[in-house]
């Protein structure tokens, strides 16, 4: 990995200023001390960083006490521990390396740890899962006081072993309307515990010094910082298989948008690492060369033009509590809602899904964050006005008369 590392920082990002970083995939907590310390080198060597957050994502069963100090001093900020349910039953159904007890011990030494910010996850609706049992797993989480809880719906992927089950009737998933209830009543006994949602599936502890911030609408120092970047669209690197990855100027002439995913098979991957490093011929800081071996990592490659970052920086935005502004969208990605949006805006706020009395800008109440997804796919089934006009065409913009 860490050749990888060097490869992309020769690349058009070396000169990106790196606010966040974040070691994910599922395992990387089996990484020893020694080969983070080397990733972390890479990285600084390699990249233009200014690190507001350095993220590992931590499984239980790789807890020490040890190892969360020793990961503390080589730079590690925050940590993310998949702890996903306390519940032994559900542990065993979703075949975990580690059980409740595993679990109430990386919790303890969390607590016990030099850390400050870290964040545990919940998954919510598995089958066979109680509402007693969801609320059981907040109360018994929230004792140990996390900075931050992820509690997310379980999701049936495509080719994994809980389709296949599914679909051969040996198990079935939740209705909706008990979807529903869990998650409410997750919500509900977090907010009692002190948290506060910023994002459908993310909510941040509420912080003495944070009472001030919050009457502002400035950001809790809960909240994930990495996460928060991607839903505010900024670009993204992804090194390793699978791993996915934005590019953006920030301007959207000519479709400069790009995102696509690293080579998925681990054993090809590694073939195009080695097989770009076996050049000795070719002048290292040759531009053209290093352009060149990008795109042998990249796979589905997507070009995105104004009207779909648009979409799905809408989409993103309004999943959060910040919700968007009408002028962000001008703005940034020059496009504006057209009257059937705003329709929808009103019958949002007629439901009580949106907050009320905004001005040139529109966020979900928690009702409406319960039904984000659904609400989203209705209001963005209706094309968006494009703002932008020939440069020859002196009269004025659509966005110049909007903020007039």
């Amino acid at each position: 990995m860490e050749l990888r590392i060097h490869q992309a920082g020769r690349s058009r990002w070396a000169s990106t200023k790196f606010k966040t970083l974040y070691f994910g995939g599922g395992t990387p907590s089996l990484l020893s001390l020694e080969h983070v310390e080397r990733l972390l080198l890479a990285v600084d060597q390699a990249f233009n960083t200014d690190f507001e957050e350095v993220t590992l994502e931590l499984n239980p069963e790789n807890s020490s006490k040890e190892y969360l100090e020793g990961l503390a001093s080589l730079g590690i900020t925050r940590l993310s521990v998949g702890i996903q349910s306390l519940q032994p039953h559900i542990l065993t159904f979703m075949h975990r390396a580690h059980d409740q007890e595993g679990a109430l011990r990386c919790l303890e030494q969390l607590v016990a740890s030099p850390f400050v910010r870290w964040s545990a996850d919940l998954i919510i609706a598995n089958p066979g899962q109680s509402l007693d049992d969801v609320v059981a797993d907040v109360s018994l989480l929230a004792g140990f006081e996390p900075p931050h809880i992820s509690a997310y719906v379980l999701m049936l992927e495509e080719r994994t072993r809980l389709e296949k089950q599914v679909a051969l009737g040996r198990i079935q998933m939740p209705e909706g309307d008990i979807v529903a209830d869990q998650m409410q009543a997750a919500q509900t006994s977090l907010k009692e515990n002190g948290y506060t949602r910023y994002e459908v599936s993310s909510f941040a502890r509420v912080e003495a010094s944070d009472t001030t911030e919050l009457e502002t609408m400035k950001q809790p120092q809960n909240r994930a910082i990495h996460n928060s970047r991607y839903w505010d669209h900024q670009p993204y690197l992804g090194l390793g298989p699978s791993a996915h990855s934005l590019w953006w100027d920030g301007t959207v002439e000519n479709a400069s948008a790009t995102r696509w995913h690293e080579v998925k098979d681990l054993r090809q991957w590694m073939a195009v690492v080695h097989d770009n490093a076996a050049h000795p011929n070719v002048v290292h800081d040759n531009a053209a060369h290093h352009a060149e071996c990008e795109k042998e990592f990249q796979q589905e490659l997507e070009l995105l033009d104004e009207v779909t970052l648009a979409e799905e920086r809408i989409m993103m935005a309004l999943r959060t509590s910040e919700g968007i502004s009408f002028q962000e969208l001008a703005d940034r990605y020059k496009v504006s809602f057209v009257e059937a949006h705003h329709q929808h805006i009103e019958q949002w706020i007629a439901h009580k899904w949106a907050v009320p009395g905004l001005v040139n800008h529109v966020k979900f109440t928690d009702t409406g964050l319960d039904r984000a997804d659904a609400l989203l796919l209705d209001l963005l089934t209706i094309p968006l006005q494009r703002n932008r006009l020939d440069v020859a065409e002196t009269f004025p913009r659509e966005s110049d008369k909007i903020n007039a």
